[in-house]
């Protein structure tokens, strides 16, 4: 198929759509690989092709690893490029993740030179804060950054992907087969990254032979998804009994209701219900808006507070400049279960507006104090376990070319996390600091993630079994028949075993402190090396003529 101008602008204009980063609870349906690939699917005509292909490629990227904002892939650019090449070029579906990593790597340094560039508006702020010119604010937080990547990201993608795709495409068309069965051995290879990242991320070792427990149940059993997800969900259930068994503790005091109770009878308010959803809706669609090195989401956390400080101090325009200025101070938290924060905030902010002796300190101490351990536990619940998740019940839905895949993971994703922002920032404004107390103190929140994590693991290990594939096609010439190393010695003791050896490794190689650059390069060399000889895959140019000359003989 060719590639028309107009398609190439629309996939460049939705990849400039993704990187808006708006909406913090959607931010990684729409950059995500499912999401785009319906998308490319609609724009080349052909969704159910483009499915199966951001099926491939979705493995690659199920861990969460943009902690603090910062970019190490662009799974976005991945997806368009690899969905564009292989369907341009009528390339395997396999092939798409060998084109996806290097253009995911390479187009990382355009976030790099993003958030170099989003320093500038953070400083404008300042100066508009000064002034209490709150659209200028808003202009910079906003349509500031969106005109900014429109230069940034989507012109370069149109330009890539009009003049770039075929010619990449008839490239490896022309390629001779052990070339192209490296590049297929290493696709399948490299999923292995993604799920031993994510093991990394969300699993203590203790928990690893939930892992082997869902490979082996998958290999032997064939199920996947929704099964798999229920008899995960079973395992995690009966884990968390043995939790409660072995807890002796007596449960803490509700303390941090208890004070919303007594706030409620003794204070007055200057905001209402709708004041603080309104915040919920602001914060969320502009929390990465404008991220930058300087000060992170410091611009996002002022512009989602305006309507709220205005209230406040608008009759005081020095106590409304001193509020829109320390507001743009540094901040950074996971944006949904740190949303407790802003809550909290919201509450000292009207107390103090009230005339209760609260200093600016405290203000500013708390967003300090709270927000690392916030964002950690929202890391770890929401993108290093739900997401991932959520990613394996529809993937079934996407390797077989269905819609309803991304569509599934838009619901699920967003509403959770919404929902869970939404019950963070009113829960923080009711209970002020003792909301902090009551979430973090306890075992309950411990025993949550320990219980996601074993369903995590023993899901990423049933998802591994189908997702990756290690497989070898050499012989051993015998005196008769050839034995096959895979079928005949490896699938004897244990169906997948070069599979779950590849995930194990690369598990071990990153718990040793090395980098997912370094363990993506040596994937990238190893699957490209053994699959040219043929040692893995379908044969190369070594194992392949052997065992042409064994069968004739």
């Amino acid at each position: 198929m060719e590639l028309s101008l107009l398609q190439a602008i629309l996939l460049g204009l939705y990849y400039w759509f993704a990187v808006w980063y708006m909406g913090y609870s959607v931010l990684f349906v729409f950059t995500g690989p499912l999401f785009t690939a319906m998308i490319c699917g609609f724009v080349l005509g052909d969704v159910s092709t483009a499915m199966k292909i951001g099926a491939t490629i979705q493995p690659m990227f199920l861990a969460f690893t943009a902690a603090g904002g910062t970019a190490v892939w662009d799974e976005t650019a991945a997806t368009i490029g690899g969905c564009t090449i292989t369907m341009v070029s009528g390339l395997p579906v396999e092939s798409a993740v060998t084109i996806a990593v290097p253009l995911s790597l390479l187009c990382a340094q355009l976030h790099t030179i993003r958030r170099l560039i989003m320093v500038y508006p953070v400083q404008k702020a300042d100066q508009y804060a000064k002034t209490c010119n709150t659209k200028g604010i808003m202009f910079m937080a906003t349509w500031w950054t969106i005109i900014v990547k429109f230069f940034l990201f989507a012109i370069p993608m149109i330009i890539a992907i009009y003049f770039g795709a075929e010619a990449v495409g008839n490239f490896i068309t022309q390629l001779p087969e052990w070339i192209t069965n490296a590049l297929n051995a290493t696709g399948k290879l490299l999923p292995a990254l993604g799920f031993a990242m994510t093991i990394n991320v969300i699993g203590r070792p203790q928990f690893l032979p939930f892992f082997l427990g869902g490979f082996f149940f998958a290999q032997y059993s064939g199920i996947s998804g929704i099964p798999l997800a229920l008899a995960g969900l079973f395992i995690a259930f009966m884990y968390y009994l043995i939790l409660q068994a072995s807890d002796n503790q007596e449960a803490a005091e509700d303390t941090g209701a208890q004070a919303a109770v007594e706030a409620d009878k003794e204070g007055k308010k200057l905001l209402s219900k709708k004041d603080i959803n309104k915040l919920v809706l602001r914060w969320n669609l502009m929390a990465e808006m404008s991220n930058s090195f300087a000060r992170l989401q410091s611009l996002s956390f002022c512009a989602a507070f305006i309507p709220i400080l205005k209230k406040l101090y608008g009759n005081d325009q020095e106590e409304f400049s001193a509020a829109l200025t320390r507001h743009l101070m540094f901040f950074n938290t996971e944006g949904i279960w740190g949303s407790v924060v802003h809550g909290i905030v919201i509450a000292m902010e009207e107390q103090r507006a009230l005339g209760a002796p609260i200093p600016i300190e405290a203000i500013t101490g708390i967003k300090a104090g709270l927000m690392g351990p916030f964002a950690g536990i929202g890391d770890t619940i929401d993108w290093s376990t739900l997401k991932p998740l959520f990613t394996m019940l529809v993937l079934p839905l996407a390797e077989n070319g269905s819609i309803l895949a991304p569509i599934l993971y838009f619901i699920l994703l967003g509403g959770v996390t919404y929902t869970e922002s939404y019950i963070f920032v009113n829960t923080g404004y009711k209970m002020g600091t003792e909301a902090a107390l009551s979430i973090l103190e306890g075992g309950s929140i411990q025993k949550f993630i320990s219980c996601a994590s074993v369903l995590g693991l023993f899901m990423m290990g049933g998802l591994s079994a189908s997702m990756v594939s290690v497989y070898t096609t050499a012989q051993i010439p015998t005196g008769g028949e050839p034995m096959g190393i895979q079928s005949d010695i490896l699938d004897a003791v244990a169906p997948g075993l070069l599979t779950l050896a590849a995930v194990l490794l690369v598990y071990k190689y990153l718990r040793s402190g090395h980098s997912m650059m370094k363990a993506t390069f040596w994937l990238l060399g190893i699957g490209l090396v053994l699959g040219a000889v043929g040692i893995i895959g379908d044969g190369g140019f070594l194992i392949k003529p052997i065992m042409d000359l064994s069968a004739a003989a």
